[in-house]
């Protein structure tokens, strides 16, 4: 495949480039590309051409969620938002998670069906908060329950939170790290230094930064409290997840925090539930019986009580509020939505445009619009021919 009149991501600026993609694969790119006569071509002319997105914390898309079975339905829906890698997420009790994940691995096998989803991460049980969560869920950190999970995951558990007061959690985070598991600092009311402990060990990101965060005491009147999140954003070794849909995380957070951090450590997440991509209106809920509303400006919403629930975000409308909103560069913002979350997982295939790089490419116009998705060198998505079925999800 050949594409050539857009303006490409190389390099970390926009240059009307041409790029030749063979095998899957990123084969060249530059300015005097000339297309070969047998050679399929792409006219991206008036588009964007940058990596695909890759969300490290998704929990389900409009009517899918894989905690419940959607598997394929889930990576399609993905697909259509420009996500070419991501994560699901798992929140629920120990036994659900392992049923959860072994039929994950049978719906995808072992994921060579949805090569968009590159496994699993478990938000829960080992946190100290439920959140938005059910608290029955949680769990203590013992070595039964790891190794039950762990072998339920058959290789493919990517991202594991933890919070690091729980008793046993250095020893844990030791362990995953030791097996290429990334862990996150999540629903937490940890004290700075066992948060410092746990970075020590090994811990890398955190979870929905400033969300489930406790608001430090004063406890001396008129003297400023350090708290958690100030060592966070001090701390170089953590990559902090943002959910950038202005109601998780106040704006000047965001902006404070990309100050702080610069764009190689925030990674754009989208936390998204069922009705995440949705029209606004009224959806089913993450529990049964429990309807919510979903709208643009305030997420996701419990219908009894307004509480949050989760976010209506997908990817691609986090990289639109990261121009938007926070007034950030087309570079920056697929630094946010697809470098970083690349670099958190070690893939050094993806996130970036490159010779060698996979061929995970996405199309956006100059309203940020998705005109198409290609997912290792295959065409998967075409906002003009939205039913198209050569993908392999």
């Amino acid at each position: 495949m050949f594409v050539h009149g857009g303006m490409v991501l190389h390099g970390g600026s926009l240059e009307e480039y041409s790029l030749r993609v063979e095998n899957g694969r990123v084969a060249a790119i530059g300015p005097d590309l000339i297309a070969c006569s047998s050679e399929p071509t792409l006219n991206a002319t008036g588009c964007y051409v940058l990596p695909g997105f890759v969300d490290l914390h998704t929990h389900g898309l409009q009517d899918a969620m894989p905690q419940r079975g959607d598997w394929l339905r889930y990576a399609r829906l993905q697909l259509e938002q420009g996500v070419t890698a991501c994560v699901p997420t798992l929140f629920a009790a120990p036994e659900t998670l392992i049923r959860s994940m072994r039929t994950g691995l049978e719906e995808t096998d072992s994921f060579r069906r949805t090569p968009n989803l590159l496994g699993f991460r478990l938000e829960f049980p080992y946190v100290a908060k439920a959140g938005a969560g059910l608290a029955s869920a949680l769990a203590p950190i013992t070595q039964a329950t790891t190794r039950a999970l762990f072998e339920a995951g058959g290789g493919f558990i990517r991202i594991w939170d933890v919070s690091p007061e729980l008793e046993g959690a250095e020893a844990f985070i030791r362990w995953a790290t030791e097996r290429g598991i990334v862990t996150s600092l999540a629903h937490t009311s940890a004290t700075i230094e066992q948060t410092r402990r746990a970075v020590d060990a090994g811990l890398s990101l955190v979870t929905h930064f400033y969300d489930t965060f406790d608001v430090p005491v004063i406890t001396d009147p008129g003297v400023y409290p350090a708290g958690l999140t100030d060592y966070i954003l001090v701390e170089d070794r953590l990559t902090v997840e943002i959910i950038p849909d202005g109601v998780h995380v106040h704006p000047l957070l965001v902006e404070k925090t990309l100050r702080c951090k610069g764009v190689e450590r925030v990674a754009f997440v989208t936390d998204s539930v069922l009705g995440a991509g949705s029209p606004p209106g009224i959806y089913e809920g993450l529990y049964e019986g429990v309807q919510v509303e979903v709208t643009y400006d305030r997420g996701v919403r419990r219908i009894p009580d307004d509480g949050l629930s989760g976010s209506a975000l997908t990817q691609l409308r986090s990289f639109q509020q990261a121009v938007r909103t926070f007034g950030l560069s087309i570079p920056e913002a697929s630094a946010l939505c697809s470098r970083t979350p690349a670099r958190v997982l070690g893939l050094h295939n993806l996130g970036y445009l490159d010779v060698g790089m996979d061929a995970d490419i996405i199309l956006l116009d100059q309203e940020l619009n998705l005109r198409m998705t290609i997912l290792k060198g295959e065409i998967v998505y075409r906002a003009d021919r939205p039913s198209v079925e050569e993908n392999r999800v």
